[in-house]
């Protein structure tokens, strides 16, 4: 008897393809045809290695590989190390680790090693805790702690190749319209009524501009960049911002089509935002609090404009020796210009 399937096909055999080469192989190749064209119409050796800027040995490296493997022996070699480094904590202490992490699916290597210390007498490093959670995870033994946060797989870094950068450590801002701070948070105004402020602040003039939006996207990131050129009184040079995803894609190519410079701000470092950190609390507390308003966005935005006017033109701030933003900017920058 004959039996017939209505499965769609899903095994599905693949040709390997063993031509594909990295750019780096690519890269190498193209200079060696490009030395061998060369030298085929009689250039020296000397002036050709001048030409594709490299030097004598290592082309002749990558020759003899091509020759040896073909194309294929072009590619980078593996930079793991050759011995590995050794597993060096006791079975006991591994057992000890496991019993407390199973107890304890959210702590950390910080917590267990404190709790080895204190309760086991154990003087092990928090390096050597962290290891022993990364060994027993990949033997399957333990859960990741994302995995109760629901994150089945580790976030991937993110790839700076476009036009933003990672902050450079040490950078600060020395004059009105350099790194501005841009963040945004989700407020709760009535019951049924949530917006997500973007807000902006000078970390030099401690000026702030705000706007509310209902979806916290990276097309209204880019609306609330234009709002911030137009509104604020010095030229924006560049701005810090942190990983979310609002501030990529339309964000990103604003950023570089207004020639604004864009810096990311690494992971879990929020004091690095210090300045539109505290400015978003003063809002939540200041002006979203008291908001008295109708639930409608189109009111808030005509209620926050004049909070925004009331905090840069009449506001005292400390860090500004009780002047205002606006005051500080017109008496220390436009009156030195």
């Amino acid at each position: 008897m004959q039996q017939y399937s209505l499965r769609v096909k899903s095994y599905r055999s693949f040709p390997k393809n063993d031509n594909f080469l990295s750019e780096i192989a690519k890269y190498r190749l193209d200079k060696i045809q490009t030395f061998e064209l060369l030298r085929a119409e009689g250039v020296s050796v000397e002036v050709v290695l001048a030409a594709i800027k490299l030097k004598k040995a290592t082309l002749y490296r990558w020759r003899s590989a091509l020759q040896k493997h073909g194309p294929r022996g072009l590619e980078p070699e593996s930079k793991r190390p050759k011995q590995l480094r050794k597993i060096q904590w006791s079975r006991g202490l591994e057992q000890q680790v496991l019993s407390l992490r199973r107890q304890f699916p959210m702590w950390g290597k910080k917590t267990l090693c404190t709790l080895l210390k204190r309760d086991y007498g154990q003087e092990v490093s928090e390096s050597t805790v962290g290891r022993i959670l990364a060994h027993l995870i990949k033997l399957d033994k333990i859960k990741p702690v994302r995995f109760y946060y629901g994150h089945a797989k580790a976030k991937r870094c993110r790839v700076f190749n476009k036009h933003a950068k990672r902050l450079i450590k040490g950078m600060k801002a020395k004059a009105p319209g350099e790194l501005i701070q841009i963040d945004h948070m989700s407020v709760s105004v009535a019951p049924g009524f949530s917006v997500k402020h973007f807000e902006a602040a000078c970390p030099v003039t401690k000026m702030v501009m705000a706007q509310a939006y209902s979806r916290a996207g990276a097309l209204n990131a880019k609306k609330f960049l234009e709002l911030l050129i137009r509104k604020l009184p010095f030229p924006i040079q560049s701005i810090q911002v942190d990983g979310g995803s609002e501030f990529m894609s339309n964000f990103e190519d604003a950023c570089k089509e207004y020639g604004i410079a864009l810096y990311v701000i690494p992971p879990r470092t929020p004091e690095l935002n210090g300045n539109v950190e505290r400015a978003n609390r003063t809002l939540r507390y200041e002006f979203y609090q008291f908001y008295k308003g109708i639930p409608e966005l189109g009111e808030l935005r005509e209620a926050l404009k004049d909070y925004l006017r009331l905090y840069n033109h009449f506001r005292p701030h400390q860090a500004l020796k009780q002047e205002t933003p606006v005051s500080y900017y017109q008496q220390y920058y436009l009156g030195a210009a």
